[in-house]
């Protein structure tokens, strides 16, 4: 290879890595990359997602005490919950675990989603409360 072919194919590997890097660079957009999942730490955020996209929301708990996560509102002709779950983080009697809802955005609009962990006899504030305003497009 002469001089003058070498020199030809550096500048086409650098080229081809610029190139590379601006695609990946414009597909990473703000646009979150895996699924929409929030915790404590978003108490009280305002979030967008698309009409047939779903998010998370997971909470710590411990419903050993009489105390659990429950919806205490949103608006159900914009998103729909699905069924709670609970996990447990350990299987000695007693311990904590995590709460998951997970709601699907079913039209556009905006609702605000509130959670409050209570226990469900009693006629009194939650003891914790957890809020997400959400905006479905």
């Amino acid at each position: 290879m002469t001089k003058r072919n070498i020199i030809i194919v550096g500048v086409l590997l650098v080229a081809l890595i610029a190139a590379g890097a601006l695609v990946a660079l414009a597909m990473s957009g703000d646009e979150p990359s895996g699924p929409l999942v929030y915790s404590a730490g978003d108490d009280g955020r305002s979030i967008e997602v698309k009409v047939g996209e779903s998010f998370t929301v997971v909470l710590e708990g411990n419903p050993t005490t009489g105390y659990s996560w429950q919806v205490e509102g949103v608006d159900e002709a914009i998103l729909s919950v699905g069924e709670p779950d609970y996990k447990s983080d350990s299987d000695l009697v007693g311990s904590g675990g995590t709460f998951t809802f997970t709601f699907t955005a079913l039209s556009a609009g905006e609702s605000q989603v509130r959670l409050g962990y209570s226990r469900p006899w009693e006629s009194v504030a939650p003891l914790q409360s957890f809020t997400l305003n959400v905006t479905a497009r």
